[in-house]
């Protein structure tokens, strides 16, 4: 599927059944509304963005309060988490095309089904420029007064949550030659930065689902799950891979032989959920992060693009 004609067709279908459609915000692709409801579409076939809609939950504030968003995703993918979504293929998405053709040429408005929400986690507002978004995050402790006056830098100051992997890792088995016993039991629990893939120094025990202020910027993950997955396992076999020497009698003569034993891939399992962290960005005549759960100052940056002086 080509995502970009695809959501050529689909801003038609929404066009002709009625709704005002605007591109998105870059975690989907367009956000189409009428008076009744609001719906917000994907159109592509990666998983990781298919992913991270699937647990997105968008929201518009009305008149009469917060309405949640309905979800329409069109892939040709198969196999992927799809949520709370409505989802279209390419045959339902090519149906579609040909009812509201049918409609339209009889000046008649098609009728679109998209189905009801039903509920899971992040909110971002359509129709508003500021956004509030529930992710899960380690909670802000760390107010933006007392940032600045642990950074002591004056300046301007940004709440900005990092995407983080926090992982469980997972290796079972072992293999024996004559007489050794090589064991690859171990389990790992950490974080990875789903910017960078650089570890974690902190724990993610106490997270919040809670909206995160409006002003905040949110950044979306670089590292995908499948490239953290791939490190983690890499880095745990290389770990785990032991050097046996064994020895054996020629004769008169010892012999030694080093012998390399790695686990299985397939013995190894691996969990990756998302979890953001708050930092304070104090910008002024020097850059200078803190963390906004710790209240540590950072020595290294959690994203690219910064430099912490």
């Amino acid at each position: 599927m080509i995502p970009g004609r695809a959501q050529e067709i689909v801003q038609w279908i929404l066009n002709a059944a009625g709704y005002d459609v605007d591109e998105g915000d870059g975690r989907h692709d367009l956000s189409a509304f009428n008076e009744r409801e609001c719906v917000v579409i994907l159109c592509s076939d990666e998983r990781d963005r298919i992913d991270e809609f699937a647990w997105l939950k968008y929201r518009i504030n009305t008149d009469g309060g917060p309405q949640e968003c309905k979800k329409l995703l069109v892939t040709g993918a198969t196999g992927v988490d799809t949520g709370t979504c409505t989802v279209w293929n390419e045959e339902e998405l090519a149906r579609q095309a040909a009812k509201a053709t049918h409609s339209y040429v009889r000046g008649e408005r098609p009728t679109l089904t998209i189905e009801a929400p039903a509920g899971r986690r992040v909110v971002s507002t359509v129709e508003e420029e500021e956004e509030t978004i529930d992710i899960p995050h380690l909670p802000v402790t760390i107010t933006q007064e007392k940032a600045v006056r642990i950074a002591g830098v004056k300046g301007t100051a940004e709440c900005r949550f990092i995407p983080y992997w926090v992982y469980e890792l997972e290796s079972t088995g072992e293999k024996i030659y004559k007489t050794h016993i090589i064991s690859f039991e171990k389990k790992m629990t950490g974080t990875l930065s789903a910017i960078n893939g650089l570890p974690g120094d902190f724990t993610a025990e106490i997270i919040d689902n809670t909206p995160v202020p409006a002003s905040s910027q949110v950044l979306t993950p670089k590292f995908s799950k499948k490239e953290a997955a791939e490190q983690l396992v890499e880095g745990l076999i290389d770990e785990l891979t032991k050097t046996v020497r064994v020895s054996q009698r020629e004769g008169d003569t010892i012999c030694y032989e080093d012998r390399e034993f790695s686990p299985e891939r397939s013995n190894i399992s691996v969990e990756l959920s998302l979890v953001y962290v708050p930092v304070w960005q104090i910008r002024g005549n020097r850059i200078v992060e803190v963390n906004a759960y710790t209240g540590d100052i950072l020595k290294v940056p959690m994203d690219d693009g910064v430099e912490v002086l």
